[in-house]
């Protein structure tokens, strides 16, 4: 069973905590042997840990993901503004101006706030840019109002990020790193085959199908780590990235 222990290492953990869980469910409506149920239970409690400790990271790499796309969209909508200023329409010019302006009180802030403080930004920029005084010149930029709603939506987006991050948060230690917990999950899980195994041999009629089917499943996972072209690494997150999340290498959106 020394292989389990090696797909801890090369499995990425989507894949580790669903074979589990489908060995597990193998089990779920119990059987008469308190000792393999209490073996299953222990397996199914380290596999608990490490959705927790892998949903929260997931969490926070969406937040960084979606952090890129509000700044993306805003450096666009930023160049097309300015691209505006270039035109021979004098009303054109004028309109591509004023909504600079409002930008350009934005723009160094920006690039250096923490993700949490993006979402307010944004909300105040959006609120600017839908007062009375502006909606002249946002009509007349032929793709400006399109270009607001895709800042919205990305706003919308980090904030409901950030928003799952904060559900996880109370799931998961600080700083929990995911390897350990797999290593775990694969010991007991060496441990429940090998009381299955010797089982089998005491009573098959009880334990055969159920070392087959936890087998069948382990084999399969060991297919797909041998068709994996490299190793997946494993990325760890510092716990507070989800308000910490800044663009240090991100240019002012107006730049």
């Amino acid at each position: 069973m020394k292989k389990l222990l090696h797909l801890s290492l090369v499995l990425d953990s989507n894949q580790y905590h669903a074979g589990l869980l489908e060995i597990c469910h193998q089990f779920e409506d119990s059987t008469s042997d308190e000792y393999l149920n209490g073996l299953v239970a222990s397996l199914a409690q380290a596999n608990n840990a490490l959705f927790d400790v892998m949903h929260i990271k997931e969490a926070r790499i969406t937040v960084m993901q979606e952090n890129r796309q509000l700044t993306e969209r805003l450096k666009a909508t930023s160049s097309y503004i300015q691209s505006c200023l270039y035109v021979e329409d004098s009303a054109t010019k004028a309109s591509a101006a004023a909504l600079r302006q409002v930008f350009d009180s934005y723009s160094k802030p920006f690039a250096w706030m923490k993700a949490s403080e993006r979402v307010g930004a944004m909300k105040t920029l959006l609120r600017d840019l839908a007062a009375p005084a502006m909606q002249e010149h946002v009509e007349r930029l032929s793709e400006m109002a399109s270009r607001i709603s895709g800042v919205r939506d990305a706003a919308g987006a980090l904030e409901e990020a950030l928003f799952q991050v904060d559900k996880t948060k109370g799931t998961a230690p600080k700083g929990q790193p995911l390897m350990p917990l797999k290593r775990e999950a694969a010991a007991r899980l060496e441990t429940l085959v090998d009381y299955l195994e010797a089982m089998a041999v005491k009573q098959p009629a009880d334990y055969a199908e159920h070392l087959a089917v936890v087998m069948q499943i382990i084999n399969r996972l060991n297919t797909r780590r041998r068709k994996s072209d490299h190793l997946q690494i494993e990325v760890e997150l510092e716990d507070d990235v989800a308000d910490d999340v800044t663009a240090d290498n991100e240019v002012a959106i107006g730049a």
